[in-house]
């Protein structure tokens, strides 16, 4: 590059007089230059070089628009960057100790604790006390059996219940409701035909087959002796219809014939 282009460049970079001068006065030692070995030429042209590098450094350092104040804050050291700050340690929080169940204050608690069969339950008490219930609406069960029962089921089973005697007590009626009835208790429970239905019945055999019972029932319709009521016999047509002014029999009274 001739003195001439880069004095022209370094003016229209905007170079000031003291820049230009530097710039002529090193093109203008490197063209007095005596020649030297091919070595000695390798090193000058190398100085050269670094030479025109510097100087082409300049003027980029002193073209319009650049922002020298941020290159050369650029080129400056940073300073050190203080440490991050780190969050502190969280301390290990403390919980308050937990309480055992026993140690905490018993309130008012309407449930009682389940537990497994007492040893000698049901009582003989208790026994006493189902059976006499038994026998009182004619159901024939040992309720001594069904104790040893309970107790078997109950501690092979693992039960465990809050309140035994209600649970014994339910375990008895069900079995109560399930027995068979005493025979007392099932004569009682057969209600017996009423004097009327079983003239109706004997009347309609009779009606049907012409059967009847003269052991149970007497002469037979239409004998002057016959002991069926004048209101059944007109019913079933043995009969003429009862005077007005006739006494008439009581038909649910009990008669000899029963």
């Amino acid at each position: 590059m001739s003195i001439a282009d880069t004095v022209r460049r370094l003016v229209e970079a905007g170079a000031t007089p003291e820049v230009i001068a530097i710039a002529v006065e090193a093109i203008e030692q490197a063209g007095q230059k005596k020649p030297r070995s091919s070595a000695a030429e390798r090193q000058a042209r190398y100085e050269e070089r670094k030479r025109q590098k510097a100087s082409e450094s300049v003027i980029s350092d002193v073209r319009p628009g650049a922002n020298s104040d941020a290159q050369n804050d650029a080129s400056l050291p940073l300073p050190p960057s203080p440490q991050t700050p780190q969050p502190p340690t969280p301390s290990r929080e403390i919980k308050p100790p937990i309480v055992p169940q026993a140690d905490k204050p018993a309130g008012p608690s309407r449930r009682k604790p389940k537990r497994a069969i007492p040893d000698g339950f049901p009582t003989a008490e208790l026994i006493a006390e189902q059976q006499a219930k038994a026998r009182s609406v004619g159901a024939n069960l040992d309720v001594a059996n069904q104790a040893e029962r309970f107790r078997n089921w109950s501690i092979g089973n693992d039960a465990r219940y809050a309140d035994w005697a209600a649970t014994w007590r339910n375990w008895c009626d069900r079995a109560i409701k399930n027995a068979p009835k005493t025979a007392v208790a099932a004569s009682q429970s057969r209600s017996a035909p009423s004097e009327a239905d079983r003239w109706r019945r004997w009347l309609r055999e009779y009606r049907l087959n012409g059967h009847w019972p003269s052991d149970d029932a007497g002469p037979r319709p239409g004998h002057p002796a016959c002991r069926v009521p004048a209101a059944l016999l007109f019913e079933f047509g043995h009969a003429p219809a009862p005077a007005a002014n006739d006494h008439k029999p009581d038909l649910f009274a009990q008669g000899d014939a029963a």
